[in-house]
């Protein structure tokens, strides 16, 4: 199996592994994703081995090569792009080669079946889409579209009683509001001026708020201009860049909530039940939005202010500065009062005990949206 783009991509595709593996129970199934999100799927249980890829054909004869070894049966590919998977397999000698999305005749040549693309479908959909036209399976319930991200609870205790003792986050008893303050394609970032008038907002409004900056290893500096745009730095956690990989789903899985763009935290909060409010304009929900467990997540979407959009070519995320901070604010009020009361509704007597000097929600920056 191969499902080797970006760690949401890759989520996506795991639905369609674990039917994989269902539809051919006594199988040897071995994945092949992103070389360095490797950490993040090994554990899954619906496979016997994750293979590492570089991409981009950078060592392909190695690729070749271990396909002629392993000889394999059948190659399912789970995405839509990079062809050096498919063509690897094709000069391996697989027999049986199919691909999700297909939109062209690039690969073609390549497959021995042809997958109809449906426009209209969410992407897990389309990945089953691969399953279905192979075993005639349906495929067609709740639990046959759930992603699947192993989270070991002694990891995770281990990893929030380590948080908790170098930046004093509490997940027992503080409210922990995370932003995910990047994305893979800047065109679907929202700004910085937008996290810092909403950080300030939730700091003003909920007593035990504290904000943790999530981010890549390029992101350090955006995520202390953030924080510092805020009247109590204190309550502000600049996580981004400082953890590794491998310890993404236990900082996400300790949440109560999410803010994000389109991106992989996104999907690995969907994945493991934490709620969160999601920015789309130049991407598409019905394609990559929360597929599961609706009621835990709530989606602000824009329509995008030009046409056609640039999307990968767009180096200012413009577009999603159209959702202003006010705007998302009255989504995490309402989040916080569904899915966590008791924390949201600490009493404004806990924060004056404890000393807190915050501005009023209502002096976020104009400017960014508030």
């Amino acid at each position: 199996m191969v499902s080797c783009t970006a760690i949401g991509d890759t989520l996506l595709s795991t639905p369609a592994v674990r039917a994989t593996r269902r539809l051919f129970p006594d199988a040897r199934i071995e994945w092949l994703v992103r070389d360095r999100y490797v950490d993040l799927f090994r554990d899954n249980p619906d496979v016997d081995g994750v293979i590492g890829y570089l991409g981009a054909y950078r060592r392909l004869s190695k690729l070749v090569r271990h396909f002629r070894e392993r000889d394999y049966d059948l190659c399912l590919v789970f995405h839509d792009s990079d062809p050096c998977p498919v063509q690897a397999a094709w000069l391996a000698g697989v027999p049986f080669i199919l691909r999700f999305g297909f939109k062209d005749d690039s690969c073609a040549r390549y497959l021995s079946t042809r997958v109809p693309y449906r426009d209209e479908a969410h992407l897990i959909e389309q990945r089953l889409d691969v399953l279905r036209v192979l075993c005639k399976a349906p495929l067609d319930s709740l639990e046959d579209s759930r992603m699947v991200l192993p989270l070991n609870p002694k990891d995770a205790t281990l990893f929030w009683r380590q948080l908790k003792s170098v930046h004093g986050l509490d997940p027992e008893r503080d409210l922990l509001i995370g932003f995910q303050i990047s994305a893979a394609r800047s065109y679907k970032e929202w700004p910085e001026s937008h996290f810092a008038a909403l950080a300030q907002r939730i700091l003003g409004s909920f007593a035990r708020a504290k904000v943790v900056l999530m981010g890549g290893p390029g992101d350090g500096v955006r995520a202390m201009g953030i924080r510092g745009q805020t009247s109590d730095a204190s309550r502000v956690v600049p996580l981004a860049g400082k953890l590794e990989l491998k310890s993404l789903p236990a900082l996400v899985g300790g949440l109560d909530l999410l803010i994000t763009g389109d991106t992989g935290p996104m999907h690995v909060a969907i994945a493991l039940q934490t709620p969160t409010i999601s920015l789309f304009v130049p991407t598409t929900v019905r394609h990559t939005g929360p597929y599961q467990d609706r009621h835990l997540h709530l989606v602000v979407e824009k329509r995008k202010p030009c046409s056609p959009c640039m999307e990968k070519y767009c180096r200012e995320p413009f577009c999603m500065a159209g959702i202003g901070a006010a705007e998302v604010f009255e989504g995490v009020k309402l989040q916080l009062s569904r899915l966590c009361p008791e924390k949201a509704h600490a009493s404004a007597d806990e924060r004056l005990a404890r000393g807190d000097v915050m501005a009023t929600p209502g002096s976020a920056s104009k400017s960014a949206g508030g």
